[in-house]
C-alpha cells in the first residue's frame, strides 16, 4: 500500500518513497493536481498531469508506478 505523506512545509504537496510527488495547483502550477515521478527533475517537462481532484492524481501515480516497474522485470 502506498502511503502518502505531507511534506511538513506545503500543505498542498505530498510524497510517497519510491513513487514521487503530488501538488496543489494551489502550491505548484496552476490548472489541477500533478504527479512529479520519483528521480525526476523537478521541472514541467516531467510533470504528469493536470488532475482534476488529489485522488486522480494518487491513482494515476500507483499506476504509472505499477506499469514502470512491471516494465522493467
Amino acid at each position: 500500500m502506498v502511503q502518502w505523506q505531507p511534506n511538513g512545509i506545503d500543505p498542498g504537496c505530498f510524497t510517497a518513497e519510491g513513487i514521487g510527488s503530488v501538488k496543489s495547483s494551489a502550491s505548484y502550477r496552476l490548472g489541477g493536481w500533478r504527479f512529479l515521478p520519483a528521480l525526476a527533475a523537478d521541472t514541467e517537462e516531467h510533470d504528469i498531469g493536470p488532475f482534476k481532484t488529489k485522488t486522480l492524481a494518487f491513482s494515476e501515480a500507483k499506476h504509472l508506478t505499477a506499469e514502470r516497474c512491471q516494465s522493467a522485470n
